[in-house]
Order: C-alpha cells, then structure tokens, then sequence
C-alpha cells in the first residue's frame, strides 16, 4: 500500500511537469546594484497567471507558445511591462528593477495618533541606503579584533573536598585553562558589491583557538544595508536583511521605544519575522530620524541554520566617518553551543578606525589572494597589543593573559617538558589494553603509538582469525612539513600466512602542498572497493595484492594540480585458501556465488596522472602554509591509467582516460547545488584483468547512498568497457520550502532533492533517477562539535532495461 501511494505521488509530479506541453519561462530579478530581489510580482497581462521572485530573486512560468506581456512590480520600484516571445525551448529571462523614487518619497497618511510608524521608518532607510553605499565608495580601514571563549572544555570534577582554599584556587585555575583567547590586528580593503583583501599584522592566540569566531573578515560580512547579509564562516545560507524592499514583506515591525539626542529623535524598532520565512534575522534596529541612517543593531540568527552554534547574535554600532559616509564602527559577536554537560560560548569584538573613503585601486589588486599573514604578524610583544587595543582588556581576560603567559613560560621550559614526555611515555596498563600506548619527544617533535592489545585479535577477516602487530610515527616540523609512517604486521592462524604494510607520507611544501608518499604491502583487497555491501562479504571480491606504491602531488600554479602515481604489483587468487565451511552452511542462502575467483598469478605495472583545476580559486597565505577557500569556478579534471606491459614482467596493457568537472553552487536562500559530470572509455584493452575494470555500483535495497558518488536503483553491479556518461546533482533547499509551513518549520526539517545519470551504450543501457527526501540534523550526546544527519528519502527511477519501483530508504552520515 505505502509503495502504491508513492507511486502515485511520483505519477502526479511527473503528470503535473508535462501537462499542457508548456514551455520554460525563467529567470533572475534583480536591483540596479545586482542584488537579488525577493517577492517581486511576475504577472501575465490581462492573464491571472503569475508568481512572486523567491527568496534569491529567481521566478520561473509555464506558458503555451505565444507572445506575451508579463507585468513586474514591487514596492518601491519603477513597474515595467516587458514583451516576451515564447518558443519550444525554455527561455531566460533576467529583469532588473529600478527605484521608484517619485513612489518613494509619497507621504504616509497616518489616520490615528497609535498607529505603528516603524514600517515607514524603515521604508525611509531603504530610499536612502544607496546614497549611503555611494557616500563610502571602495575604502580601506584598521580593524582590531578581540575573541574570547570562556568554556572551550567540560569542566572537570575535582574530588569531593568543598570550600577549601587549595579547592577554590583550583577552580579558579580550571576557569582559565578553559578559556581561549586571540587578538587580531589587520588592515582591510573594500570594494564594493563584495570584493575584499585583508593584511594581518599582529597576531597572537592563547589556547584553543580553533573553535573562535570572526579572526579573519573572510567569515562574513554583516552590513545589513545590502540585501543579502553572506557570513560563509556562519551558514552556508545567507540572510534577507531587514532593510529592503523583500525584508519588508518577510517581517513584522514595530516601533519600541522613541527618544531624543541632540535634538534629534532616534527610534528604536523591533524585528520579527514573519511565520512564512527562512533565513531571516530577529531583534531590533535604532534609527535616526530624518537622517534615516541606522545607528546601531541587536539581532540573532535563526538556530536552524548554524551548524555550529546554539544562539548567534550580533549587536553593532554605525558611526558617521568623514562627515559623509556611515559606516559600522564595532561589531560585537556572542555565541554559544551546548551538548548534554559540554558547552561552549563565546564573545568576539570587532573595532573599525582609521578609515580611507572613495579609494581608487589598481586592477589586479583584488585577485584570487584575498588574505594575507606575515611571519611577524606572530611575534608581536604585548607593548605592540597595549597600543593597538581599542577597548580595554576585561578583568578575567588581564588575568588570562597573565595566567597563559605564565603557564606558556613554564610549558615550554625543557624540564617541563621533560617531566610531561615521562608522564606521556609512563607504560599503565589501561594504556597497553585499551587506548594504546604513546611514546612522545618534544626535542625531536616526534611522537611513536603502538595499538593496544584488544587490537592484536582480529577476529574477523578472509581466511579467518589474524594476529596483528603495528604502529605509527609521526613528525611534524615547525615549518608546518610533517613526515608520518604506519606499519602492520598480521599472521593468518587458519592459513598460516603473513601479510602487511610499510607505508610512508611526506608533506615537504605545505604552501603548495607538495608531498610523496610510498608504501610496500601485502594484503587482502578488492576487486570493487565500492561495490555493495552484500557484494563486499563475498569472497569472490576478495585477490591478494603485493605491491609497491609511489606517488607525489603539487599544485603547479594557483588552482592547477598535479597528482601521479606509479604502482608495481603482484597479484594472486585466493582461491586456494582455506575457509570456514560453518559460513557457508549458515550464510548459503544469502551470499551466492561465494567463492574466490581464481585466475593465474602475474605482474603488473600501473602509472596514473590525474589534472585537476580550478579557475579563481581563492585563498589565504599564512607565513608557512596556504589556505585554500574556493572558487565560483567548476573544477575540471582529466585523469589516465595505464597498463604498462613488459618492465618487470608486467602482463597488463591498458589505457583508461576520464574527463569530469564538479562543482558546488551557492544560490542564496535558496540553498546549495552540488553536481559531478564524468565519461570515461578504454582506449586499449589489449590485456585488461578483473581488477582493472570500470565498475558501476547497485543500489542497496534500503540504505541511502552517497548521492554524489552512487546511483540508488542500478538493479545490479556490472563493468563498463567503452565510453560512459554518468552525472549526479544535489540540492539542499536549507529550508527554503519547508519553512514556508509554520508547523513544519517546528521540526528543524531539511530537505533535499537530487538526480542521477547513467549511459552505458555498450550495454544499452539509459538510466536516471530522481529521488527527494527530508533530513534532521541531530547532536552526538557528550561531544558539543560533532553533529550527524539522519534522513528518510523517496526515489524514482527509469531504464530502458529494467524497472524499479518508487523506493523508500533510509540514511545516516556524519555533518560538517
């Protein structure tokens, strides 16, 4: 019955595209500053047909063929009546409104002394923020920055001894070694819409300070005069700001309180959105009368779309600079996330001075660099930090720094250190048992780790129980290069055979992340490591592999990277090794076709080159190391493998060559799309084994795949010889739709939608699906930063081979 009403669902979506054989109409409206406009009205003329501009200003009509007027209006803006002529092929169009000052400047008629006036209030910023964004220009400034986080650990219980002057010092001790703080002196250049460069020039932290917020102006930008509010470090969301034409119709205003400086009435307005709106702000704004600029905010984000916090709120200050331009003049940031007794919260200060308007830069000064670190930005004194603090050190944080830095002192003397390398390396038995035990050597910044005992066993694994030794050395240099080694040593108890692995890892350019690695083993592998995992318990997945690997990688040129590989291997069947018959007694009926493929033993050599890049990929430089942030660009890649014949005996003589592009699209509000295109082809199979063949992967029967890698409904896992074309797209609407439904809004739902393709001519075989399902994000009891999504998830499917039918699956993955 359930999979009856699906199928009916799905019929009705597919029915409800083709009816009436309509054509596309679609597009993006946008102001003459080329911001997105939402809720624009998109009419037919003289029709009833029409639709509102979402969120992030697309629209989108079915017409018949024909000639058209369509009628585009909103409030504040010029209305416009354009001409269209619709084919059989979809059509864009793009509309740009203009505003309407005559319309703007009409006086309200107020009918009662009680009426609410904050909407007109904020109507009047709106016709003013141009002048206000013109007045700056592109300008440069000093921005100080000052982030603390009172709780960056769970506090820990300290016997039960009460009242104590020995228990009081501790817990004032354990307070501060939970804080982190870190200062932040930077130089900031601006052009608008959105270009930035950034310079910082003094730098200095002070314990954790991974998890605090705002250390660079590449995490946001929270003008709320633009109409999208874009804080990537925050959510991948942006936010409809309250002062616009779409924040009119998304929230509710009213006047708080009015009061009188300098003669001047200053108004302050509260802001609720309204129940049909997603990423939308709550608090209030001060504006000043008859200038009709914004003095200062107080406003929180919606829970919904932080990954990281609980609450977020930021509260601002606008000051006038030059006697022309109104600009943010501080900025304060307060957060916090809790998860079961953990929690963190935290306070970030940012103060603006010294600014430069109407600034003329050179062409090329904002390019893919957008930020920047000197290595004497980390070794300013604190006569450097006196002088640069605009506001005044808390008393906790004067003691914090006078705490960390005398802890900092005796840390880093080297019988500290000494005495915690003993402390570290002292052999407990916990250690040996259950975590492992670690061998630390702070002098030659190398650390050893052997796997505790509960490891040795491995009870499950082909051809039976194994006992295995290993262990792993790690190095990492100040100048941020890092060289590592693991190693494993197993012996088969049914088989009597030893297997293992060397492998080496060595980052040598972490600016342009050059590194080699290189590894000698012998184990069990498979023939298709992404098969399904019905497949993947079978034996007949299973050969045995002796090879030696090198490989080595660099970026060549900003976005442009280089990765090869050479693989020399000897592979055998194990065909001949012993087996537990209880298995296959109890398992018979489930894994079919459970036993090892045997094919002769023989050599082979492999050397791959994969080409990837990245146009405008923008990044940050720190002193030792680059910071990649991304592109607008898709990646392209190019990819061959090859069979070598002959060196060293080698028996496989092949040539695979694959292009591809992936990229990641940001739409605004209304989420993010994620799509992979690929087609590859065998262009000699002259000797081409199992091992070396092209899979594609079938669809579990209930678990979700990855939809960026696997197709759901593929009825079966199968090789592909000669070309194929295959994509995968996702969409995350981050509540774009759901929110829209007040009771649905309550249960923090995701949803997403996605579909898939595969051509395999030689098969002939076409595929696609399309699947959409609802996802909610959950926490990981005792752990404040890890979080997991679980999610429910219908998918269709046609094939010219096949039939599956509408499918209901289920998935869980851990988020970011």
């Amino acid at each position: 019955m359930r999979q009856k009403l699906f199928l009916t669902v799905f019929s009705l979506c597919l029915a409800c595209l083709a009816f009436g054989q309509t054509v596309r109409v679609y597009g993006t409206v946008r102001n003459t500053r080329l911001e997105p406009l939402a809720f624009v009205s998109i009419q037919v003329k003289d029709w009833k047909t029409g639709v509102s501009s979402r969120e992030n200003g697309s629209y989108e009509l079915q017409l018949e063929e024909g000639r058209y007027e369509l009628v585009v209006s909103m409030i504040g803006y010029k209305s416009q009546v354009v001409p269209v002529v619709v084919q059989k092929v979809p059509y864009r169009l793009d509309l740009m409104m203009e505003e309407d000052e005559a319309r703007n400047m009409d006086e309200v008629v107020v009918k009662g002394k009680s009426r609410d006036r904050s909407e007109e209030f904020i109507r009047n910023v709106i016709r003013n923020k141009q002048r206000i964004l013109d007045a700056s220009g592109s300008w440069s400034c000093e921005l100080y920055i000052r982030a603390t986080q009172e709780d960056s650990a769970a506090a820990r219980k300290k016997g039960k001894s009460k009242g104590k002057p020995q228990d009081t010092a501790w817990q004032a001790n354990a307070a501060l070694n939970r804080m982190a703080m870190a200062e932040v002196m930077l130089t900031v250049d601006h052009k608008p819409p959105g270009l930035i460069r950034e310079e910082r020039t003094g730098i200095k932290k002070r314990g954790d300070a991974s998890s605090l917020f705002y250390l660079s102006t590449t995490e946001g930008n929270f003008n709320f005069y633009y109409n999208l509010v874009k804080v990537p470090a925050l959510s991948t969301t942006p936010f409809l700001s309250p002062v616009s034409y779409s924040g009119l119709l998304a929230y509710r205003f009213r006047l708080l309180k009015t009061t009188v400086e300098n003669g001047r009435k200053i108004y302050t307005i509260g802001i609720r959105p309204r129940q049909l709106s997603n990423a939308t702000v709550e608090g209030e704004i001060t504006i000043a009368d008859s200038l009709w600029v914004i003095l200062s905010t107080k406003l929180s984000f919606p829970s919904y779309h932080l990954p990281e916090y609980d609450f977020f709120e930021v509260e601002q200050r606008y000051g006038l600079v030059n006697d022309s331009a109104w600009m943010i003049s501080r900025q304060e940031f307060t957060y916090y996330s809790k998860s079961g007794k953990g929690k963190k919260s935290g306070r970030t200060v940012a103060v603006y001075r010294n600014f430069q308007l109407n600034r003329i830069f050179d062409k090329k000064h904002f390019g893919t660099e957008v930020s920047s670190t000197s290595e004497e930005a980390y070794t300013k004194d604190s006569s450097f930090w006196a002088s640069q603090r605009t506001e005044p050190l808390t008393p906790k944080e004067v003691r914090f720094i006078q705490y960390k830095d005398s802890i900092y002192r005796v840390t880093h003397s080297k019988a500290y250190l000494d005495s915690m390398d003993r402390r570290i390396n002292r052999i407990t038995w916990k250690n040996v048992l259950i975590s492992g035990q670690t061998f630390n050597n702070h002098e030659k910044e190398r650390r050893w780790y052997l796997p505790p005992v509960s490891n040795i066993f491995q009870p499950v694994s082909f051809g039976g129980s194994r006992i295995q030794l290993a262990f792993y050395y790690n190095k990492i240099f100040k100048s941020k290069k890092n060289i590592s080694l693991a190693t494993d040593i197993s012996y088969g108890l049914r088989n009597r055979d030893v297997n293992g692995s060397v492998m080496v890892t060595r980052m040598y350019n972490p600016f342009n992340r050059g590194f080699f690695h290189a590894s000698v083993v012998r184990r069990f592998d498979f023939i298709f490591q992404g098969d399904a995992w019905i497949n993947m318990l079978k034996r007949s997945n299973v050969y045995l592999n002796n090879a030696l690997v090198v490989g080595h990688g660099l970026e060549l040129v900003n976005g442009l990277f280089l990765y090869t590989d050479v693989d020399l291997a000897f592979r055998k069947s194990v065909s001949n090794y012993k087996t537990n018959s209880d298995v296959d007694e109890v398992l018979g009926d489930v894994l079919t076709n459970n036993q090892a493929v045997a094919f002769p033993a023989y050599n082979a050599v492999y050397g791959k080159i994969r080409l990837q890049y990245t146009p405008w990929q923008r990044y940050i430089r720190e002193p030792r190391e680059k910071l990649i942030l991304g592109s607008a660009w898709p990646t392209f890649y190019t990819m061959w493998r090859k069979g070598v014949p002959g060196i060293f005996d080698s028996q496989v003589d092949f040539d695979y060559l694959e292009f591809g592009m992936e990229q990641q699209v940001k739409l605004g509000l209304a989420g993010i799309s994620t799509y992979n295109i690929k087609t590859g082809d065998f262009l000699n199979q002259r000797d081409l084994r199992l091992v070396d063949y092209q899979f594609q992967r079938r669809g579990d029967p209930l678990l979700f795949l990855n939809p960026h890698e696997a197709f759901q409904a593929l009825d079966s896992s199968f090789p592909v010889f000669r070309r194929f074309y295959q994509g995968h797209y996702v969409h995350e609407f981050n509540g774009a739709l759901i929110n829209k439904v007040p009771l649905l809004k309550k249960l923090r739902l995701r949803e997403v939608g996605g579909a898939g393709f595969l051509v395999a001519r030689e098969r002939n075989l076409r595929y696609a699906e399309i699947f959409t399902g609802v996802e909610r994000v959950f926490k990981w009891p005792f752990d404040v930063d890890s979080k997991f999504k679980l999610g429910v998830y219908v998918v269709g499917s046609v094939a010219n081979q096949f039939r599956n039918p509408v499918m209901l699956k289920v998935g869980i993955t851990s988020w970011d």
